[in-house]
């Protein structure tokens, strides 16, 4: 049974309004279109990648039309500049100049009328635009030399202090910037310090900063005890100097440059993200260069997001002119003492000797408190950006804190679309749940991931591989993408075909019309706008919530190692206790977070930290119900230096034992240890291999959502399929949501009790599906269980038919109506296709290399091909080829091997390698699962011959072999970054393409 497109738009239709405005809370009002059409507000986007501002504007336009015809709901607006043209990833991505970038650089003139033509492309296409605050990554904008606004560091000195002199004299390094502070110290001789690593005596670290008079001049005694040596540390505030884009002055350039005269054209500096006077640095540049009327009336119209990138800049040591203030503040004493544990923590560059104190943890208290107090300046820079964000009437983006020394959960909710990227994040299910649970806390409509980045994959990442990140994000809670990503069509200096290519042919994809596969792209941007649309609509549920205290993620690694829960269905999410201040942290009947994921239970193990204000809270939950779960023991480490707070956590979290709804229970078999408490996952789990699920609730039509996926990482192609069942804690009907075809229609085999809805499920390696379950819906004739040779069934509330395939056995099958059926054997077998022709279209360089607009070179070859294989195995011709397939063959119907009744066919092409579109009689069906792809094609065979055509894509890897000592872009050749040609792949039909007939039996 297909539900009417009226139901669908009644029951996931939101009133429309303009674009997405400033609301970024679940349920907006705000247009989705339909799950059939999802609109541009839900749809993904593109990273569009524009090398600098001397682009040809009306490829440029046609760029963004491209875009939107793909199935793309918009882009993210980013000027490349050559990655900033830096030192970054050693320097091996530098490349000369191929513009002059005094005139063509960001914020320039001809910058804004690129921007106003994106925009304007666009709005004619109801497209979306993100635009990236800065150019290369958007930490930085032009600005003044050493303005207030810019990244800041510590200059650190020091010198060897004598124990019957002490100091006196200038303190070293006087006049490199106002003093900080100044601090003597001696090293504990009983420990094992040696020339790069010394201990100093925490009793002997002694703040001077006061001694020293305006001239710089010191005058210190220090104690004269027996021990190590004494040191005299001064550390100033300087400007980090960190380039987001170097100047055209500082670089090779193959094209003259004109003089420097204006800061403006003077490339990019990454601004102070501990402060809102970093944030005024990036507002000042845009309202004087940027946003004149019209840009921001097209900016309230179109835009989505402004919008900045993960913080890959580094310093010695990160500060700000106000860290001192807000660190005595917040943490109750001065940082002064302890800032020669701090230098060299920001990865900029590695000091000549690491000093800890001989405290028991060796002063990392002392550490965590430093990047507490910079977590909470991050966030008044980043509450700076998003309130102007919002003034303009839109949102603001970033990657929270993840790559620096901060508390990356404590942080997610300070900006309107927190996003994460699968490379920084490595696919980790894990690592997303850590990054969701604060973004779902706080009621954020959008978790946004950069998605698609592998290394050294440029022209090789398949569309199947770059599903699985995207369904692996899914399982994480991430809905919504921006692929990584599209570069500008058109030709750019010493750049060869197939164009210009980011980060030196290092990282994938290069996304557009350069690809062969991209007149294809619609099918699964369709597929994936489908996912989004669902999954962002209505509130996720989380079973679980985990206590997760950390101050710092230079990296996201997985917190619960275990995959009990997993395996049980269970999901779970992971919180700072820093985000119990958020409003929807709170506890209604033993629910925490009731409006939002509705967590069951909150679980705190063994090896966590406290904090006096999470513990205060948990005392708070406890004594409202709420499950708290103590996995493997109570944990005693405490985050920061407070002695007297940490004892009283300890103290508290112990006495709350007692408490009847508070356990203290073994690390192993947590899920085991919940079913006992009578904790259950929404989502009750059995099958042969790992599925994910998520949950979402529309509250406006009473719907749950629930995405499955069956993960088959590291499996070879094709593998990995899985069969299962799942117990819904739901009574509503269930409907399967094709999101490959865009039909809604009700599942026919499930069984229903009092509380909750058993579902048997087969999923290819790497599936996912969406089953919504609709309440106050009068469920169909269905079959409560599934059995070998049954295909499906269809019926309504009276009738119901089966699909019979191939089958030696009888079957019994039992009927919601409480009546059983046998069916007879089904003798007709399946039917594997060969002879085919298959059609090879060439793709290769055009005649000039460098002319990138006259396209590929396209040639045929046509093959004879008895059986399937791979094109490298085809022909040796094949072997560097890529381009797109036409393969076409025929088949009689019915089969001569026919014994008794045959209704229809199911087509079954397998795991499709790139892309594929599949014509039967020249009917063309809609986008298959690409893990698995089958049609029913019963309503297009006719008798005697029929015919099947399927088109097939590949990526440009293969015959980029053939070229690669030539590729160049903007004068770097790839060899020079990426010295062997990419590895030959398998393309084409690989698998068996099969025609399986099938019976239709009316069982009631």
């Amino acid at each position: 049974m297909h539900l009417s497109y009226r139901l669908i738009n009644t029951a996931l239709l939101v009133q429309s309004v303009f674009a997405t405005g400033t609301n970024d809370q679940v349920e907006p009002d705000i247009d989705y279109g339909s799950f059939q059409n999802p609109s541009s507000n839900v749809r993904p986007r593109f990273r569009y990648w524009v090398n600098d501002a001397s682009m040809n504007l009306s490829v440029v336009a046609e760029d963004v039309k491209a875009m939107g015809k793909a199935g793309a709901g918009g882009l993210e607006l980013l000027g490349y500049y050559l990655y900033g043209d830096s030192s970054n990833l050693d320097g091996q991505l530098q490349c000369p100049l191929q513009t002059d970038w005094t005139i063509f650089g960001f914020g320039s003139p001809a910058w804004k009328d690129l921007v106003d033509t994106v925009l304007t492309a666009a709005k004619e296409c109801d497209l979306l635009v993100d635009l990236a605050i800065g150019p290369n990554q958007g930490a930085g904008v032009p600005a003044p030399y050493n303005d207030d606004g810019l990244l800041w560091d510590l200059a650190g000195f020091n010198s060897t202090l004598s124990s019957d002199e002490g100091f006196d004299g200038i303190v070293p390094g006087w006049g490199a910037g106002p003093l900080i502070a100044a601090v003597t110290a001696q090293v504990n001789s009983t420990s094992p310090s040696n020339d790069t690593y010394k201990i100093l005596a925490e009793s002997s670290l002694l703040d001077v900063t006061n001694l020293v008079s305006s001239n710089g001049h010191l005058q210190v005694k220090v104690n004269d005890t027996a021990g190590g040596s004494k040191y005299l540390f001064t550390y100033y505030l300087v400007h980090s100097e960190y380039r987001e884009v170097q100047s055209p002055a500082d670089v090779t350039a193959a094209v003259p440059q004109s003089p420097v005269t204006t800061y403006p054209q003077n490339g990019s500096w990454v601004v102070d993200h501990f402060s809102s006077q970093g944030a005024l640095a990036v507002v000042d540049f845009w309202r004087q260069s940027l946003l004149d009327s019209e840009t921001g009336a097209l900016i309230r119209e179109v835009g989505n997001y402004l919008w900045e990138d993960s913080q890959e800049f580094t310093v010695s040591t990160f500060w700000t002119p106000r860290l001192q203030e807000v660190f005595q503040a917040n943490r109750g004493y001065s940082i002064n003492r302890f800032i020669p544990l701090l230098i060299g923590s920001g990865g900029g560059s590695i000091p000549d000797i690491t000093y800890v104190t001989d405290e028991l943890d060796a002063g990392a208290s002392h550490t965590m408190d430093y990047q507490q107090t910079l977590t909470e300046l991050n966030a008044e820079y980043l509450t700076s950006l998003k309130q102007w964000s919002n003034d303009l009437g839109i949102q603001f983006s970033a990657q929270v804190v993840y790559n620096l020394p901060m508390d990356m959960l404590a942080n997610v909710p300070y900006v309107n679309g927190p996003e994460c990227e699968t490379l920084g994040f490595s696919d980790n299910i894990d690592s997303y749940r850590q990054f969701a649970g604060p973004a779902h806390l706080a009621g954020k409509r959008i978790i946004t991931n950069e998605a698609g980045a592998e290394l050294s994959k440029v022209y090789q990442e398949s569309i199947p591989e770059l599903l699985w990140t995207l369904k692996r994000s899914f399982a994480g809670s991430v809905n919504q993408f921006v692929l990584h990503g599209y570069p500008n069509s058109g030709n750019y200096g010493n750049t060869t075909w197939p164009g210009f290519t980011t980060f030196s042919y290092l990282f994938s994809e290069m996304h557009g019309p350069r690809q062969p596969a991209f007149a294809y792209y619609r099918d699964f941007l369709d597929w994936l706008s489908r996912n989004q649309f669902v999954e962002q609509t209505g509130i996720p549920k989380v079973d679980i919530a985990f206590w997760s205290k950390s101050t710092t993620y230079k990296t996201v690694p997985t917190v619960y190692s275990p995959v009990d829960l997993q395996s049980a269905g269970y999901t779970y999410e992971y919180l700072s206790p820093d985000n119990f201040a958020l409003p929807g942290a709170f506890v209604s009947n033993g629910t925490f977070a009731p409006n939002q994921q509705a967590f069951k239970a909150l679980v705190v193990r063994a090896n966590e930290t406290l904090t006096a204000s999470g513990v205060a809270k948990l005392v708070e939950y406890a004594h409202s119900k709420l499950p708290i779960i103590f996995s493997g023991g109570l944990p005693s480490n405490f985050s920061g230096y407070n002695p007297e707070a940490a004892s009283l956590a300890v103290s508290t979290i112990k006495n709350l034992t007692s408490s009847n709804n508070v356990h203290i229970v073994p690390y192993d078999n947590l899920a085991a240890t919940l079913r006992s408490l009578g904790i259950l996952p929404r989502t009750s789990v059995s099958a042969n291999r790992t599925w994910y699920t998520t949950w979402r609730h529309d509250t406006k039509t009473l719907t749950d959502y629930v995405y499955v996926y069956n993960d088959a990482a590291g499996v070879p192609f094709g593998g990995g399929i899985s069969s299962g069942t799942i117990s819904f804690e739901t009574t509503g009907t269930p409907f399967l949501y094709d999101t490959w075809s865009g039909d809604i229609s009700a599942l026919s085999i499930y069984q229903k009790w009092e509380n909750h809805v058993t579902i048997p499920l087969t999923l290819a390696g790497n599936q996912s599906v969406i089953i919504g379950f609709h309440k106050n819906f009068q469920p169909t004739l269905h079959l409560q269980n599934t059995t070998g040779g049954i295909l499906g069934a269809t019926g309504n509330a009276t009738s119901l038919t089966v699909l019979r395939s191939v089958d030696q056995e009888s079957r019994d099958i039992y009927l919601s109506n409480g009546k059983s059926v046998t069916l007879g054997p089904m003798l007709t077998p399946t039917i594997t296709l060969g002879n085919w022709t298959l059609i090879v279209e060439s793709w290769t360089a055009p005649s000039d290399l460098y002319n990138v607009e006259l396209g590929p070179k396209r040639t045929n070859q046509t093959f004879d091909l008895p059986t399937l294989l791979p094109w490298n195995q085809v022909s040796a011709s094949l072997a560097n080829v890529s381009g797109i397939g036409y393969y076409s063959t025929t088949f009689d119907w019915p089969p001569q091997a026919t014994n008794g009744t045959v209704s229809g066919a199911i087509i079954d092409v397998g795991p499709i390698v790139h892309t594929a579109r599949v014509t039967v009689n020249g009917h063309v069906l809609p986008p298959g699962e690409i893990t698995w792809a089958k049609w029913d094609i019963g309503y297009f065979l006719r008798r005697g011959q029929n015919t099947v055509e399927v088109v097939v894509s590949t990526p440009l890897g293969n015959v980029l072999r053939t070229y690669w000592d030539k590729l160049e872009t903007s004068g770097k050749l790839a060899t020079a970054v990426v010295p062997s040609p990419p590895d030959e792949a398998d393309y084409g039909l690989i698998a068996p393409v099969r025609i399986i007939p099938y019976r239709k039996d009316q069982v009631a």
